[in-house]
Protein backbone atom coordinates (compact mmCIF):
# COMPACT_ATOMS: atom_id res chain seq x y z
CA UNK A 1 0.00 0.00 0.00
CA UNK A 2 0.79 3.37 -1.01
CA UNK A 3 1.35 5.83 2.09
CA UNK A 4 -1.57 9.11 1.18
CA UNK A 5 1.75 11.48 1.77
CA UNK A 6 3.80 9.30 -0.86
CA UNK A 7 0.62 9.02 -3.34
CA UNK A 8 0.00 12.88 -3.41
CA UNK A 9 3.53 13.37 -4.17
CA UNK A 10 3.91 10.82 -6.98
CA UNK A 11 0.64 10.97 -8.61
CA UNK A 12 1.88 14.15 -10.85
CA UNK A 13 4.98 12.25 -11.36
CA UNK A 14 2.74 9.32 -13.00
CA UNK A 15 0.53 11.80 -14.48
CA UNK A 16 3.82 13.54 -16.19
CA UNK A 17 4.89 9.64 -17.32
CA UNK A 18 1.59 8.89 -18.64
CA UNK A 19 1.67 11.96 -20.82
CA UNK A 20 4.88 11.41 -22.15
CA UNK A 21 4.64 7.66 -22.81
CA UNK A 22 0.77 8.15 -24.66
CA UNK A 23 2.53 11.21 -26.71
CA UNK A 24 5.02 8.48 -27.43
CA UNK A 25 2.35 5.52 -28.59
CA UNK A 26 0.40 7.74 -30.37
CA UNK A 27 3.44 9.14 -32.48
CA UNK A 28 4.74 6.20 -33.21
CA UNK A 29 1.94 3.13 -32.63
CA UNK A 30 -0.39 1.39 -35.50
CA UNK A 31 -3.97 2.50 -35.77
CA UNK A 32 -6.22 -0.55 -34.70
CA UNK A 33 -7.17 -2.79 -37.70
CA UNK A 34 -11.07 -2.69 -39.03
CA UNK A 35 -12.03 -5.56 -36.40
CA UNK A 36 -9.99 -4.58 -33.74
CA UNK A 37 -11.89 -0.51 -34.76
CA UNK A 38 -15.27 -3.19 -34.17
CA UNK A 39 -13.96 -4.34 -30.96
CA UNK A 40 -12.98 -1.01 -29.49
CA UNK A 41 -16.57 0.08 -30.27
CA UNK A 42 -18.08 -2.68 -28.61
CA UNK A 43 -16.00 -1.90 -25.49
CA UNK A 44 -17.07 1.49 -25.53
CA UNK A 45 -14.52 3.73 -27.25
CA UNK A 46 -16.01 6.82 -28.46
CA UNK A 47 -13.21 7.85 -31.06
CA UNK A 48 -11.39 4.49 -31.75
CA UNK A 49 -9.81 6.25 -34.58
CA UNK A 50 -7.21 8.07 -31.82
CA UNK A 51 -6.48 4.80 -30.28
CA UNK A 52 -3.37 3.95 -31.39
CA UNK A 53 -1.11 0.46 -30.35
CA UNK A 54 2.39 0.16 -30.03
CA UNK A 55 3.64 -3.31 -29.87
CA UNK A 56 7.21 -3.61 -27.02
CA UNK A 57 9.52 -6.50 -26.07
CA UNK A 58 8.78 -5.76 -22.52
CA UNK A 59 5.90 -3.12 -21.36
CA UNK A 60 8.49 -0.18 -20.33
CA UNK A 61 9.12 1.73 -16.03
CA UNK A 62 8.80 4.81 -15.49
CA UNK A 63 12.43 5.96 -15.23
CA UNK A 64 11.85 7.79 -12.00
CA UNK A 65 13.01 4.86 -9.67
CA UNK A 66 10.09 5.59 -6.73
CA UNK A 67 7.40 5.95 -9.30
CA UNK A 68 8.64 2.85 -10.48
CA UNK A 69 8.80 1.25 -7.43
CA UNK A 70 5.77 2.79 -6.41
CA UNK A 71 4.18 1.17 -9.81
CA UNK A 72 5.50 -2.31 -8.94
CA UNK A 73 4.04 -2.66 -5.58
CA UNK A 74 0.35 -1.39 -6.36
CA UNK A 75 1.27 -4.17 -9.28
CA UNK A 76 -0.15 -1.35 -11.84
CA UNK A 77 3.05 -1.97 -13.86
CA UNK A 78 4.99 -4.97 -13.37
CA UNK A 79 8.10 -6.66 -15.08
CA UNK A 80 5.22 -9.27 -16.14
CA UNK A 81 2.88 -6.98 -17.11
CA UNK A 82 1.46 -7.79 -20.85
CA UNK A 83 -0.44 -4.54 -21.85
CA UNK A 84 -1.30 -1.15 -20.37
CA UNK A 85 -3.36 1.38 -21.82
CA UNK A 86 -2.47 5.24 -21.25
CA UNK A 87 -5.31 7.60 -23.01
CA UNK A 88 -5.87 6.93 -26.35
CA UNK A 89 -2.41 4.76 -26.64
CA UNK A 90 -1.55 1.18 -25.94
CA UNK A 91 1.53 -0.51 -25.44
CA UNK A 92 1.16 -4.85 -25.48
CA UNK A 93 4.03 -6.86 -25.73
CA UNK A 94 4.50 -8.56 -28.49
CA UNK A 95 4.14 -12.28 -27.15
CA UNK A 96 0.91 -11.18 -26.20
CA UNK A 97 -0.49 -9.40 -29.80
CA UNK A 98 -2.51 -11.62 -30.93
CA UNK A 99 -4.79 -12.18 -27.47
CA UNK A 100 -7.68 -10.47 -28.49
CA UNK A 101 -9.33 -10.40 -24.87
CA UNK A 102 -6.60 -8.80 -23.66
CA UNK A 103 -6.40 -5.76 -26.10
CA UNK A 104 -10.15 -5.81 -25.39
CA UNK A 105 -9.16 -5.13 -21.48
CA UNK A 106 -7.20 -2.29 -22.42
CA UNK A 107 -9.34 -1.06 -24.83
CA UNK A 108 -11.92 -0.61 -21.92
CA UNK A 109 -9.36 1.65 -20.09
CA UNK A 110 -9.40 3.81 -23.13
CA UNK A 111 -13.05 3.92 -22.98
CA UNK A 112 -13.08 4.68 -19.39
CA UNK A 113 -10.07 7.61 -19.94
CA UNK A 114 -12.27 8.77 -22.37
CA UNK A 115 -15.60 9.15 -19.85
CA UNK A 116 -12.96 10.70 -17.23
CA UNK A 117 -12.60 13.65 -19.66
CA UNK A 118 -8.84 13.63 -20.01
CA UNK A 119 -5.84 11.59 -19.20
CA UNK A 120 -4.74 13.75 -16.10
CA UNK A 121 -8.76 12.88 -14.89
CA UNK A 122 -8.38 9.31 -15.06
CA UNK A 123 -4.52 8.74 -14.18
CA UNK A 124 -5.73 10.31 -10.62
CA UNK A 125 -9.65 8.31 -10.75
CA UNK A 126 -7.51 5.30 -11.34
CA UNK A 127 -4.40 5.41 -9.04
CA UNK A 128 -7.15 6.52 -6.22
CA UNK A 129 -8.57 3.08 -7.46
CA UNK A 130 -6.20 1.56 -7.12
CA UNK A 131 -4.34 2.87 -4.19
CA UNK A 132 -6.09 0.53 -1.41
CA UNK A 133 -5.51 -2.57 -4.00
CA UNK A 134 -2.70 -5.24 -2.82
CA UNK A 135 -4.08 -7.30 -5.75
CA UNK A 136 -4.08 -6.84 -9.45
CA UNK A 137 -8.09 -8.14 -9.96
CA UNK A 138 -9.34 -5.33 -7.49
CA UNK A 139 -10.16 -2.07 -8.23
CA UNK A 140 -13.54 -1.08 -10.20
CA UNK A 141 -11.85 0.03 -13.31
CA UNK A 142 -9.88 -3.30 -13.29
CA UNK A 143 -12.90 -5.24 -12.88
CA UNK A 144 -14.84 -3.43 -15.53
CA UNK A 145 -12.42 -4.07 -17.91
CA UNK A 146 -11.82 -7.98 -17.05
CA UNK A 147 -15.53 -7.98 -17.06
CA UNK A 148 -16.30 -6.42 -20.10
CA UNK A 149 -13.58 -8.22 -22.02
CA UNK A 150 -14.42 -11.52 -21.06
CA UNK A 151 -18.24 -10.89 -21.98
CA UNK A 152 -17.52 -9.23 -25.73
CA UNK A 153 -15.20 -12.18 -26.02
CA UNK A 154 -17.87 -14.50 -24.66
CA UNK A 155 -20.80 -13.26 -26.99
CA UNK A 156 -18.47 -13.62 -30.17
CA UNK A 157 -18.21 -16.77 -28.81
CA UNK A 158 -21.94 -17.59 -28.76
CA UNK A 159 -22.52 -16.00 -32.21
CA UNK A 160 -20.12 -18.31 -33.73
CA UNK A 161 -21.97 -21.22 -32.27
CA UNK A 162 -24.65 -20.28 -33.08
CA UNK A 163 -24.04 -19.52 -36.48
CA UNK A 164 -22.22 -23.20 -36.91
CA UNK A 165 -25.30 -25.00 -35.39
CA UNK A 166 -27.41 -22.44 -38.13
CA UNK A 167 -25.87 -24.22 -40.93
CA UNK A 168 -25.72 -27.73 -39.51
CA UNK A 169 -22.32 -28.05 -37.94
CA UNK A 170 -21.59 -28.86 -34.01
CA UNK A 171 -19.31 -26.97 -32.81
Amino acid sequence: MIEQQDFERLAPLAYQWAKSQEDYILKHGAPLARDQVADARRAGVEDPARVRVLVVDRIPMPEDKELADAARRAQIITDASKAVAIGHGIIIRADNWQNRELLLHQLVHVAQCERSGSLESFVSEYLTDRRGSRNFSLGSLEDEARTRAREICAEQKNRTATSLTAWGYEP
